[in-house]
C-alpha cells in the first residue's frame, strides 16, 4: 500500500494506518537493547534483510548485537542476559521461534518466504511457528500477497501484523562479472542470484540457454549463489558442467553482486515459491531489466511488460528473452520504470520508520510489563 504521496507506510492489519505520530520514535520512548538472530550465511537474502533492519534500529538509536541462531531457548536466554537485551527480532517464524518461544522477551517475527510457503505444510514446525506467532508483539510482512497468506495459516495475527515494504540499498563495487567467470567481451549474460537449494529451481532455464548457446556463442547464463545442501550441490555441479554457456560462480559479496548486475543484459529468478526476493528488487535499482517466474512472491513485484518480465515455462523464457535483446528501446523501457517503481515504494527511509513503529510497540510493551516471572506471558494483542 503507497500513502497519499505515494510513498509505503507500515501498515497495521486489517485496514488502519501508522499515523504520523506513531511512524516516528516518541522522544519519550526508551532507547533499547535488541538482540538479532542471524541464521543464514552472508550473502543470503535473510542475512541481507536482518543487517539492513539492524541499520535500521542502530541509527534510531537503539542498541543492537547480532549473533547466531542458537536454535535453542535456554541458550538464547543466556545470550540475552549476556548482552542485557530487552527484546529480541529475528527473519523466519519457524528458524527464529525455535529459540524465541518461552524466552520471557518480547519480540519481532520478520515472516520469511519458506514460514508460509514450506514449514506451514509439516505439522511439526507449523507447531512452533504458530506458538510464536501467537507470543509475538508484532509480526512483520513485505507484501500484501504473504500478509493475507499469513493470515490464512494465523488468523490470531490479526491485529498485530505489519506491511513494511523492503528497503533497497545497492552499492555496486568495480568486481567485473564478465573477467570472473571468464567470458568473451561479446558475452550476453542474464545471471540467475540463487542459492543452490531447489525451492531456487536453479537449474530450470537450464536446457532452453545451454540450446540457444549452440545456436549463439553470445548467450550465457550465470548463477551466483550460496550451496546449501551437499546432495543438491553436487547434482547442480555436475548438470552445470554438461550444460554449454552455464556457469557457476559462487556466493558473491553482496556489492560484487550488484556490479555483476550492471553487466547483465538480465538478471533472473526461477524460484518455485518466493516472499519478496532481494535481487530482483536490487536490480531493479540498478536499472537492469528483470525476468521473473510467475509465482506470487515475484508477481507482486514485477509487473509484466512494465516492470520486467514474467514468464511461465522454459519456452516462454525464450521467448520474452529474445525480445528483450532485440528490442533495446523496450529494455530500457522496462528498466527504467522498474527503477522508478522501487524509488517509489520501496525506499530505505520508509523502511525505516516501520521499524520505528514497530519497536514503539516494544518499547511500550516493556513500559507495561509486569515484574512477576510468572506473570510474563504475553499474550496476543
Amino acid at each position: 500500500m503507497l500513502g497519499p504521496q505515494g510513498q509505503p507506510y507500515a501498515t497495521h492489519m486489517p485496514t488502519e494506518r501508522l499515523t504520523a505520530s506513531i511512524t516516528q520514535p516518541h522522544p519519550d520512548d526508551s532507547r533499547l537493547r535488541l538482540l538479532a538472530l542471524l541464521h543464514s550465511p552472508s550473502a543470503s537474502g535473510s542475512d541481507t534483510t536482518i543487517c539492513r533492519i539492524a541499520s535500521h534500529l542502530a541509527a534510531l538509536g537503539h542498541s543492537l548485537v547480532r549473533v547466531p541462531d542458537p536454535a535453542d531457548p535456554a541458550e538464547l536466554a543466556r545470550l540475552a542476559r549476556k548482552h542485557g537485551a530487552d527484546a529480541l527480532i529475528g527473519t523466519h517464524a519457524f528458524f527464529s521461534g525455535r529459540s524465541f518461544r518461552g524466552s520471557g522477551l518480547p519480540y519481532v517475527l520478520v515472516l520469511g518466504g519458506t514460514d508460509v510457503n514450506e514449514f506451514a505444510h509439516d505439522p511439526e514446525c507449523l507447531e512452533i511457528m504458530t506458538r510464536a506467532v501467537s507470543e509475538a508483539t508484532a509480526i512483520v510482512a513485505f507484501n500484501e500477497d504473504f500478509m493475507q497468506r499469513c493470515l490464512r495459516v494465523w488468523p490470531l495475527a490479526e491485529g498485530k501484523l505489519y506491511h513494511i515494504p523492503q528497503g533497497v540499498r545497492t552499492r555496486p563495487s568495480d568486481f567485473s562479472l564478465r573477467g570472473h567467470a571468464q567470458l568473451p567481451p561479446d558475452a550476453l549474460i542474464f545471471l540467475l542470484p540463487s542459492g543452490l537449494r531447489p525451492v531456487k529451481d536453479p537449474l530450470f532455464l537450464l536446457s532452453s540457454i545451454s540450446q540457444w548457446h549452440r545456436d549463439d556463442r553470445r548467450i550465457n547464463l550465470v548463477i551466483a549463489g550460496l550451496a546449501y545442501e551437499p546432495s543438491y550441490h553436487e547434482l547442480t555441479l555436475r548438470r552445470i558442467g554438461s550444460a554449454a554457456g552455464v556457469h557457476y560462480v559462487g556466493a558473491l559479496a553482496q556489492h560484487d553482486l550488484h556490479a555483476a548486475m550492471r553487466e547483465a543484459v538480465a538478471v533472473l529468478n526461477t524460484s518455485l515459491s518466493e516472499c519478496s526476493p532481494n535481487a530482483v528488487l536490487e536490480a531493479m535499482d540498478l536499472g537492469c531489466p528483470v525476468m521473473v517466474r510467475d509465482i506470487p512472491g515475484n508477481t507482486c513485484l514485477v509487473r509484466h511488460e512494465v516492470t520486467g518480465l514474467v514468464f511461465g515455462t522454459a519456452d516462454d523464457f525464450g521467448v520474452q528473452a529474445r525480445r528483450l535483446l532485440a528490442d533495446r528501446q523496450f529494455a530500457r523501457k522496462i528498466a527504467r520504470q522498474g527503477q522508478e517503481f522501487v524509488a517509489r515504494a520501496h525506499r530505505l527511509d520508509s523502511e525505516r520508520a516501520g521499524y520505528a513503529a514497530v519497536v514503539s510497540l516494544l518499547a511500550g510493551r516493556l513500559r507495561h510489563r509486569s515484574p512477576c516471572p510468572q506473570q510474563a506471558e504475553r499474550r496476543p494483542s
